[in-house]
């Protein structure tokens, strides 16, 4: 896993991410929109997606002045347009735009997606706090792949993300840390990309105030957070666009693609799962946590990871011959965050095919 370490704020810490990545991003814009256009599943321009994402400028803006920055930085940086970043930063809100009458059915056989854990104090070995995550999708991202090490005036950041986008996961120097899950509902608006939310929760010093950057953001999708701080607090939010609900839970709880709490279950776009994938994981990660109470250490996280029940839709997806990379799903990083220790564990690819790196503060 390629790490990149980067020094300042705003409009010269993207420029810099820019200039750093340039090729990988310029490449990934180019197959990036081609690849989304073809994979809509209706006639859709390379401009139609431009515009899509365009539609949550004014949001962003209002969100976050210095991230907004730090993106135009990045354009400018790669020598490529605004909007083409923004693009790519819009990747997992793209999962939205899908016929109303069809919801996510045009892409539902082959997608799977992504395996949370959240994992507090009193249910490790050691007392630390961990959040862990396997990160599925199409194949093709994976060469992509990077880690951030963001050195801000204000505090560090560790965040796992793809080059040219902000942040996917992460953790700061403060003790605060964050997953996710895509979740798919059907109140998708214009507002708040993921990638925004994820860098101002891990800007925050205070656990309340990452929270709050996250559940009171006008946001433009669905989305499950797992958040958490090395003092051995820690929140599952569920969320779509405009409504959120937090999953109690005692020492540790896990998530996959699909809403748990009935209240939110009424968000859930029509058809965006058509097979039982998410649900198994979400069962094998709940074993794994229950039958490991006060045991659960960094080896334990490593081997759920790894766990290959429903294959090839299981916690280490992957995709079979015949498939091709572009359209098919598996996972194409994994990460286990040490809250206490200040720590990123990253798996480029299958975590059942490579080894965890460390990268620290």
């Amino acid at each position: 896993m390629e790490v990149l370490e980067l020094t300042g704020s705003g409009r010269s810490l993207g420029q810099a991410h820019g200039e750093a990545l340039r090729d990988k991003i310029r490449d990934f814009s180019e197959r990036a929109l081609d690849i989304h256009a073809l994979n809509i599943g209706f006639k859709i321009t390379r401009q139609d997606l431009l515009d899509f994402t365009r539609r949550n400028l004014a949001a962003l803006r209002r969100y976050s002045p210095e991230l907004f920055e730090e993106m135009a930085g990045v354009a400018q940086g790669a020598g490529l347009e605004f909007d083409e970043i923004l693009f790519l930063n819009s990747f997992l809100e793209l999962e939205d735009l899908r016929p109303p009458a069809l919801g996510g059915q045009l892409l539902a056989k082959p997608l799977w997606g992504c395996t949370s854990f959240n994992i507090l104090p009193e249910a490790t070995r050691e007392g630390k706090t961990f959040l862990a995550q396997t990160y599925d999708m199409e194949p093709f991202y994976a060469r992509y792949n990077v880690i951030l090490k963001i050195n801000r005036p204000q505090g560090r950041e560790i965040v796992y993300t793809l080059a040219g986008v902000l942040g996917l996961n992460g953790l700061n120097d403060r003790g605060l840390g964050v997953v996710i899950n895509k979740l798919v509902a059907k109140d998708a608006r214009p507002g708040v990309i993921y990638p925004f939310i994820i860098r101002q929760a891990l800007a925050q010093d205070r656990l309340g105030d990452a929270f709050g950057a996250i559940v009171f953001a006008s946001r433009a999708t669905g989305m499950n957070y797992q958040l958490a701080s090395k003092d051995g607090l820690g929140f599952c939010l569920e969320l779509s666009a405009g409504q959120y609900c937090l999953l109690p839970f005692e020492g540790s709880i896990a998530h996959t693609n699909h809403y748990l709490s009935s209240f939110m279950r009424v968000f859930e776009t029509p058809n965006w799962l058509s097979h039982g994938g998410s649900y198994v994981r979400r069962e094998v990660a709940r074993r794994f946590l229950r039958e490991n109470h006060g045991k659960i250490d960094v080896a334990a996280i490593q081997a759920i990871t790894r766990d290959h029940t429903n294959y090839p839709r299981c916690v280490c997806a992957h995709y079979v011959e015949g498939e091709k990379e572009t359209s098919a799903c598996a996972t194409i990083a994994a990460v286990i965050l040490d809250l206490r220790d200040g720590v990123m564990l990253a798996c480029p690819g299958n975590p059942c095919q490579s080894e965890y790196q460390k990268i620290s503060f």
